[in-house]
């Protein structure tokens, strides 16, 4: 009898064995490895801006032409520029426009904010998904290969692309793949700089397989050592690269969408009184074109202008004579008026120095650097409180709260301190992962720059290193002020120290030092209320670690 007697939904190809039968349980097996909000089509990008439709025209045009090319002299397309320069906006409408054609194939966003989006861990896996949902013809292949090799996931990037992505793509035929892009925006907001350098070596090395079907749209920030790599052999014969420094009409695009969104709040039921008696046309053409030049080709600027100037709470005609008001800084810095604009909105809050220091703990708390590891030690002790958990089941803004313990503030103290803010932040009730849904967005990085760097925000600056060591005390403080009550509690003291062992362990031996002397304090606090349990065994981590 064959081997293969009444054998079915089974074929070889290639030398690969292919079930073709494992659709429904693989792709839940594969689901478990997908960065929630990566692709273009989920929730967390649905309310993201994309292209006005008549902004970007030129560009868009020629980057689906070159999707759309059967035989790419090369298989990637990197798009860099500045932060605010809309790269995003123009991921998004590529994104839109490739899947309404069948051209799509996969998305992922990086967003340096996002614990599943900030790495790579989920990064293959997630494009391998898309890719099996988008294709019948090659999900068979992709999921028999993790089914065959179930710790792929945990091998090199390279290793997982070849395994799920390219093995899979050069089994088939190309008329069998209708799309031709994976879509990449944001490489530089992974966390991990080298892992920038290796992605784009290991695609340069992939397109040039004659039988690889697919092509990459990229989207970065020029960051040095990005700019290192593209003059380099082994990136230029494989990738097109575009500045956006260098599109021409940039100023006209910008114009277009102050129109538009000037348009939107004109036809606002909520401004009819408060515009009623504004002179028209409102905004003046001269005030528009004022607008335009400070924004040195950034839409980013046009954006805050447009958030800060359509507040529901103000009026607009006022807050846009504030925004015309601000003196124009006769600077060459393309975020020189961006700047200016971010001074002035933070000088209007009623008390700057609470404002910055919610700010400051907010920025902290939400760092994902290697310098803010401590931080995972500040959510996990606060989370084990029965304070904080009874904020998290009641779902309110539980970044703002954990800041609100931290500082020794009453209830609602620091929504009122961000409250000026609304053209910076986003402030929502979260659901979902305590860690992953804080409550507090930042609308865009450069905002976040702008507070980490003395030279641009002056008497605004936030000190990083110097919060970091408040917010350490203040987290000892707020502990030593709680009682514990039940067995679980009680196991609190020996949970912060594993905390503190495990986020200091790659800092500096001053630090460390430090550190101890806080711990100690920490000990002898809970010590004098009777809540700390195994004294001598904790007393002895923590002069091991830190000593």
């Amino acid at each position: 009898m064959s081997f293969f007697d009444h054998a079915h939904d089974f074929t070889i190809n290639r030398a690969q064995f292919v079930n073709n039968n494992v659709s429904a349980a693989g792709m839940q097996d594969l689901y478990r490895y997908v960065a929630r909000g990566a692709s273009h089509d989920t929730k967390a990008q649905d309310d993201k801006p994309k292209c006005h439709e008549d902004t970007r025209k030129q560009l868009l045009s020629d980057i689906l032409h070159w999707i759309k090319l059967p035989d790419k002299e090369t298989g990637i397309m990197l798009l860099h520029g500045p932060a605010g320069a809309g790269k995003s906006c123009i991921a998004r409408s590529v994104c839109q426009q490739a899947a309404a054609e069948g051209r799509l194939g996969a998305s992922f966003f990086f967003w340096r904010s996002d614990p599943d989006r900030n790495n790579v861990t989920k990064f293959i896996t997630t494009i391998a998904y898309q890719l099996a949902n988008a294709n019948d013809s090659l999900r068979p292949y992709i999921l028999t290969a993790i089914q065959q090799n179930p710790h792929i996931v945990d091998k090199p990037l390279e290793d997982q692309f070849r395994t799920l992505i390219l093995r899979p793509c050069l089994s088939i035929s190309k008329e069998k793949l209708q799309f031709t892009a994976i879509i990449i925006d944001g490489l530089d907001e992974c966390v991990e700089e080298m892992i920038h350098v290796s992605i784009l070596k290991f695609l340069a090395r992939v397109v040039r397989y004659e039988a690889f079907p697919l092509g990459f749209f990229i989207t970065t920030r020029p960051e040095l050592h990005l700019r290192e790599v593209f003059d380099t052999k082994e990136i230029i014969f494989s990738t097109h690269i575009i500045s956006l420094d260098c599109i021409p009409g940039v100023s006209q695009d910008i114009c277009t969408v102050l129109q538009s969104r000037f348009s939107r709040v004109l036809n606002n039921p909520r401004f009819k009184m408060a515009l009623q008696s504004v002179p028209r046309p409102w905004p003046s053409p001269e005030s528009i074109e004022t607008l335009v030049e400070r924004s040195s080709g950034q839409f980013i600027y046009a954006a805050t202008v447009m958030k800060f100037i359509s507040d529901p709470n103000r009026n607009p005609a006022a807050q846009l004579e504030i925004v015309l008001g601000i003196q124009n800084s006769g600077s060459s810095e393309p975020l020189a008026e961006l700047d200016l604009l971010y001074h002035e909105i933070l000088s209007r809050v009623p008390d700057p120095k609470r404002t910055m220091e919610v700010l400051g703990y907010i920025i902290v708390l939400r760092s994902t650097d290697d310098s803010s590891v401590i931080c995972g030690a500040y959510l996990e002790v606060l989370y084990c409180t029965r304070t904080i958990v009874k904020a998290i089941n009641c779902n309110q803004h539980r970044l703002l709260f954990i800041v609100e313990q931290l500082l020794d503030l009453p209830r609602g103290e620091a929504y009122l301190a961000l409250n000026q803010l609304h053209s910076l932040i986003e402030l929502n009730v979260g659901s979902g992962s305590f860690r992953r849904n804080l409550g507090v967005h930042f609308y865009h990085k450069s905002f976040e720059d702008f507070l980490m760097k003395k030279e641009r925000s002056r008497n605004f600056y936030i000190d990083k290193k110097m919060l970091h060591g408040n917010a350490a005390q203040a987290c000892l403080k707020f502990m030593s002020r709680q009682s514990y009550e039940t067995e679980e509690e009680h196991d609190i003291p020996e949970i912060i120290i594993n905390s503190w062992e495990r986020a200091f362990e790659k800092q500096n031996t001053q630090l460390r030092k430090e550190t101890m002397v806080m711990g100690y304090t920490f000990v002898a606090q809970l010590l004098a209320l009777g809540g700390l349990v195994a004294l001598p065994e904790l007393v002895s981590i923590v002069t091991g670690v830190y000593y």
